[in-house]
């Protein structure tokens, strides 16, 4: 590989990601089967809940909790009938899935592995800002690149 791919004449980074087109939007048809994955990052909750004093009887406490609204509440059978495998015809309820999120005490591998699928990931607040400091930092340095540019094409010699 030559110096000459690393020098100012190729493009910036955001500038490539910029142009990038996200696999949430692409125009075929991606693979989305994600029936295994989510099943697996389902049970990863349950049992790192179960490690911090959760039992599957407390999740469904809490999810019940979080879902005052729900016509029929949610039972451990419910949770272990979403959750097995013997049982493939019975998916996880999207609808309960924030629910879920909060009973097991705020591990996001299920929404993870829908974020991921679509070729988005899942941010928190300190990665948010650290992303809009990456922004700004790269918004700042291209305000001095253009700054010396222009003091360049005045000839300026302060």
């Amino acid at each position: 590989m030559s110096d000459q791919n690393f020098t100012g004449n190729t493009p910036d980074l955001f500038q490539q990601l910029d142009g990038m087109e996200p696999a949430h939007l692409a125009e075929n048809a991606p693979e989305l089967d994600i029936e295994i994955e989510f099943r697996g990052a389902v049970a990863y909750c349950l049992r790192e809940a179960k490690k911090r004093g959760q039992s599957r009887d407390r999740i469904v406490d809490r999810m019940n909790r979080c879902l005052p609204d729900i016509k029929k509440p949610i039972t451990k059978r419910m949770l272990d009938g979403w959750t097995a495998t013997s049982q493939e015809d019975r998916p996880f309820p999207a609808v309960y899935l924030p629910a879920f999120i909060w009973a097991c005490l705020g591990y996001l591998a299920p929404l993870d592995v829908i974020t991921r699928v679509l070729g988005l990931h899942l941010m928190d607040e300190q990665e948010m800002t650290a992303a809009e400091l990456g922004r700004a930092l790269h918004e700042q340095a291209q305000v001095s690149k253009k700054k010396r540019l222009l003091l360049k094409q005045l000839d300026y010699r302060g």
